[in-house]
């Protein structure tokens, strides 16, 4: 059997208290519960696993994908914190070589993008507009 990572097991920062209640349900239960668990048992959600970093670059590496537009206001402090994360980890695998989708951060963006489609300058195959699936493409 394979033997788990003890990153999994991170080392935690509650309080001595709950740390004290952990080790006995670990102990009852007869197994080490992960850091995500103790964390979501303690705040009833878990931050830091890597889920909205995941997620960013799963939609940017997928360069085949129309662009993202993100040139409508944010809506909650939520999507700010995504997009500004998505704006960062662009400007970094970009600056590193790495190909990415197109997102539009701003009207200008769009507008320059889609200028420039139309006299030929930018790929046409990026465009929704230009793809024979259009009406049937799901937006991320």
């Amino acid at each position: 059997m394979e033997k788990i990572p003890e990153w999994i097991y991170a080392p935690t920062n509650f309080s001595p208290e709950l740390e004290k209640t952990f080790a006995a349900v670990e102990k009852a239960l007869g197994f080490k519960l992960f850091i995500w668990q103790k964390t979501f048992i303690a705040n009833t959600t878990y931050r830091r696993s890597g889920r909205t970093t995941a997620e960013i670059l799963r939609a940017l590496l997928n360069v085949s994908k129309p662009p993202l537009d993100y040139t409508k206001p944010v809506t909650d402090h939520m999507e700010r914190f995504y997009r500004e994360e998505t704006r960062e980890i662009k400007a970094k695998l970009d600056a590193a070589g790495i190909p990415t989708r197109t997102v539009f951060f701003s009207r200008q963006e769009k507008e320059k993008y889609y200028s420039e489609a139309e006299t030929g300058k930018q790929e046409k195959d990026t465009i929704p507009e230009f793809t024979p699936e259009y009406g049937k493409r799901i937006w991320l």
